[in-house]
């Protein structure tokens, strides 16, 4: 049975703390993390709210955090250092 955490109206799969291995879910976190970092979420929702386009760049760079953390994921086993600054493209 897996439990879901609802945070801020997303909801997720809580983390399985009964192992130490790392998952797909730990790495889309990161992705996740990185795009809020750069802002992409606060224009996202500026997008659906008044249909101003996200920037270009911001797009580019999206689509970038999420084809790593595809790739990442798919890795068996996932690096230990799958948060560092060498995987993912800078904003």
């Amino acid at each position: 049975m897996t439990l879901t955490l609802i945070r801020g109206g997303q909801a997720e799969a809580a983390a399985d703390t009964t192992n130490g291995a790392i998952g797909a879910h730990q790495v889309r976190q990161e992705a996740i993390r990185r795009l809020r970092q750069a802002g992409y979420t606060q224009q996202h929702m500026r997008r659906l709210v008044t249909g101003i386009s996200i920037p270009k760049p911001l797009e580019y760079y999206k689509m970038q955090v999420d084809f790593v953390a595809e790739r990442l994921a798919a890795l068996d086993p996932v690096p230990e250092d799958f948060a560092s600054d060498i995987y993912w493209p800078a904003p």
